[in-house]
């Protein structure tokens, strides 16, 4: 029986900055939790009988349910997390994109895979099976983004899911209105309001087949613990869990003499760390610029800068709006600004906290002549900071860009095949770009390496292979 409503535990999002509540919502306890994922498990078992076919076409049925949705959406994300609403509102219309690319590569991916017998008498098949109940966990900075890159996947080879998505709520709940009911068949993609010892208990105890981690170090940490103390737990019938972990980054660029230095500062600045208020994973965190081009290149860089507007996230105007971490977090990176320059590096620009809209923004700030010994080139800077160093040579930089801990993605601006695949070789992350920077496509696997994840890839057909089981036929010829 459910408890009355004024004794059901709440969780209550605080906006830092004001100390106001954004929202506050019922969490679930372990036993309601446990329930609805019996509940996804019986409804899988219906879902992965439908032909492909059919569950794709549900599933570009639901997902004309979002894009109705978008503006809706869109504001209660900015609420939530304080991205500036035209941002809100691109991520969820290039997320729905994106949805229907993974709709278009699902079937190549969930074929059936013939192997050559080698003149051998047998037959030999390989089928893609859903794994079951598929556990993800999402961050707050692209709620939507980091969630479908499981979810999409996911239910078209035919699991159901469950979702935490406790930073942004609203999401969690639009993935569940779109795709919890499809085919009439309930529980498909549910949203967990959970608070962490609750998800531990859920890791541990429960009859989930998966886990998809988007998060921090300490937090895909915590996941292996737990994983390995259910592996303990004989009584369940998958006590060996899977985990796909994407985690931290402080991902390397690094711009050759040959290089547009304006287009690559637009892309390397504008995209590259910058967009969503620097809040990202995979932005650019570290920036090697060969000495020729380093002049042109931090003029543009600095202009660019300048040119963002701090502010509400609700005014048109905004493009970079308050951190979700507030106050904390900016200190956290005014200390590493200030380490820096007390070192001997240079601000060319921002370096400075300003108050507007009722927030405090850390201005965008370029910061040159730093050394790799320094903080600023060590740590995850989860904001609009990026640290500079002009290198002589292409040594010089290839002997710097990997990180001796983090590998999501490198990047390198040239035109010289030779150097492109200089970098390609010597990469020690996911993914290499090239005169390209901070993106991920629905093709292609997205994966870390490292301290920023296991390499059990998102997306592609490894994508597919990440959330099923293969299963061996093996057919003996007359």
């Amino acid at each position: 029986m459910m408890k009355p409503a004024e004794l059901v535990p709440s969780n209550q999002l605080v906006d830092p900055y004001k100390g106001t509540v954004i929202a506050t919502y019922p969490l679930e306890s372990f036993t309601s939790a446990d329930a609805k994922i019996r509940s996804a498990k019986a409804a899988q078992q219906r879902w992965q009988q439908l032909p492909f076919r059919k569950r794709r076409e549900l599933y570009l049925d639901a997902l004309a349910t979002i894009e109705k949705n978008l503006d809706t959406y869109a504001a209660r994300m900015t609420q939530e997390m304080f991205k500036p609403l035209r941002h809100a509102q691109g991520e969820l219309e290039s997320g729905v994109a994106k949805l229907k690319r993974i709709a278009d590569l699902a079937e190549a991916a969930l074929q059936d895979r013939p192997v050559a017998a080698n003149g051998a008498a047998f037959e030999f098949h390989i089928q893609r099976v859903a794994k079951g109940v598929i556990y993800t966990i999402a961050p707050w900075n692209y709620p939507f983004f980091t969630a479908l890159n499981s979810i999409g996947p996911a239910l078209l080879a035919g699991n159901a899911v469950v979702l935490k998505h406790a930073s942004t709520p609203a999401i969690g709940e639009l993935f569940e209105r779109a795709f919890n009911h499809m085919g009439g068949i309930a529980g498909l993609c549910q949203h967990l309001s959970l608070d962490i010892p609750t998800s531990n208990r859920v890791i541990l105890e429960s009859a989930i087949d998966h886990i998809v981690f988007t998060g921090s170090v300490a937090g895909g940490a915590a996941i292996a613990q737990l994983t390995g103390q259910r592996a303990a737990n004989l009584t369940l019938r998958e006590p060996f869990l899977q985990t796909s972990l994407e985690l931290g980054g402080s991902d390397a660029a690094y711009v050759a003499a040959d290089a547009d230095p304006v287009h690559a500062a637009q892309m390397l600045i504008s995209v590259g760390r910058l967009d969503n208020s620097g809040q990202s994973c995979c932005a650019t965190k570290r920036l090697f610029l060969h000495s020729r081009i380093a002049g042109a290149f931090l003029a543009e860089a600095k202009a660019l800068m300048e040119k963002e507007v701090s502010g509400s996230p609700l005014d048109p105007r905004t493009t970079l709006g308050p951190l979700f971490g507030g106050p904390k977090a900016i200190d956290a990176l005014m200390e590493m600004i200030g380490d820096a320059s007390a070192a001997g590096a240079q601000i060319l620009t921002g370096g400075a906290v300003i108050q507007k809209d009722g927030y405090r923004f850390l201005l965008p700030t370029l910061i040159t002549g730093v050394s790799l010994n320094m903080k600023i080139m060590q740590a995850e800077t989860f904001g609009p900071v990026l640290p500079v160093m002009i290198v002589k040579d292409d040594e010089e930089a290839l002997a710097h860009l990997n990180h001796p801990l983090f590998g999501l993605t490198t990047a390198v601006f040239t035109h010289d095949a030779g150097l492109q695949k200089r970098v390609i070789d010597t990469a020690q992350s996911g993914t290499v770009f090239i005169n390209w920077c901070n993106d991920v496509h629905a093709e292609v696997p997205w994966n870390g390496w490292g301290h920023s994840g296991n390499s059990m890839a998102a997306l592609s057909h490894y994508g597919f292979d990440a959330l099923t089981r293969p299963k061996s036929i093996v057919k003996a010829l007359p």
